[in-house]
């Protein structure tokens, strides 16, 4: 089949998935072809967040993440007007968690149950663990450490760097180390973090499997998160994961963590101060990261292998 993805932009989280699904629908034998450069017409358009209807492509394919829903924004409905657009458009919609599928329907619409699937991240899991080098725990600064953990993530308020470097500061943590990846540029005052915490500066998604392969857990606490790529693959790595129990995140994780609630059910449909996250009890973070830390930390995921996900982008109809 003739494939497109449009409006993929390769530096944020939709653009790295994005990348990946056409990598790997290339390695299955498929063409990929440009309308608007070549006038050849795919047999498939997949449109990542937004984009346009193609006229005379068998299937328009509108890939959803979230939407805009912050009670703060006075702009909501003009940035979710190109989506809402797109969605119109569309003659199939893939949701990347039941989270997303909720959201859209409560603050936009539906379309018939044919037309809409959910189709979570996925990864070439082969190659990013490929990257992996070896990491020497000898080293001092991680040796005098029993555990390690790795928090990941687009850094901003609602992903809650700040609670979960609060929580290491507790006594029952001091022989656990914290790499916050990426932490380095988005933590200004350093001035009171624990040396069990280690902020570092943002890595290439290909640079991380050989912390991810490291760490015993990942923590991931966002408030009302999609369907981050960072848990996709910290879990291809057999890192378990700790998060909170709103939003798409725990869909992802399943069994191979823990998930923890830190502040009341959302209530699908309602504007919220995103980045004013409800302030939580670190305390259950402390609990958490202890209970995480028991996981198992070799498990297979094949249902986050991108040759998997492809897969079911391939069958649509």
């Amino acid at each position: 089949m003739r494939f497109f993805i449009n409006n993929c932009n390769p530096t944020g989280g939709p653009g790295i998935f994005g990348g990946r699904l056409k990598k790997q629908l290339e390695k299955n034998g498929h063409k990929f072809v440009d309308p608007y450069t070549s006038g050849e017409i795919p047999d498939r358009n997949i449109s990542i967040i937004q984009g346009d209807k193609i006229e005379g492509c068998p299937l328009n394919i509108l890939r959803l993440d979230g939407l805009y829903f912050d009670s703060e924004s006075s702009n909501n409905d003009q940035m979710n007007s190109g989506i809402f657009k797109s969605f119109d458009q569309a003659d199939h919609i893939v949701y990347q968690s039941q989270f997303s599928k909720d959201m859209y329907h409560s603050f936009y619409g539906r379309k018939d149950p044919s037309q809409e699937s959910i189709i979570h991240n996925g990864l070439d899991q082969e190659e990013f663990l490929s990257n992996v080098k070896p990491i020497k725990l000898s080293d001092p600064v991680f040796s005098k450490y029993g555990k390690i953990c790795v928090a990941s993530a687009s850094w901003r308020r609602h992903k809650r760097l700040e609670e979960t470097i609060e929580a290491f500061k507790d006594p029952k943590l001091k022989n656990v180390l914290l790499i916050a990846l990426g932490g380095m540029s988005y933590i200004k005052d350093k001035s009171s973090i624990p040396d069990n915490v280690l902020l570092t500066p943002l890595f290439k998604p290909e640079q991380t499997a050989s912390i991810y392969c490291m760490a015993d857990a990942m923590i991931h606490l966002a408030w009302l998160d999609w369907c981050p790529n960072t848990v996709v693959e910290s879990l291809s790595c057999g890192a378990p994961v700790l998060c909170s129990h709103n939003g798409g995140t725990k869909e992802l994780v399943k069994d191979n963590g823990v998930v923890v609630q830190l502040e009341e059910d959302y209530e699908i449909g309602v504007r919220v101060p995103l980045y004013n996250p409800p302030k939580v009890d670190t305390s259950i973070i402390v609990d958490g990261i202890l209970e995480v830390l028991e996981k198992p930390t070799i498990f297979d995921r094949l249902d986050l292998d991108i040759l998997n996900v492809a897969k079911k982008y391939e069958d649509l109809l």
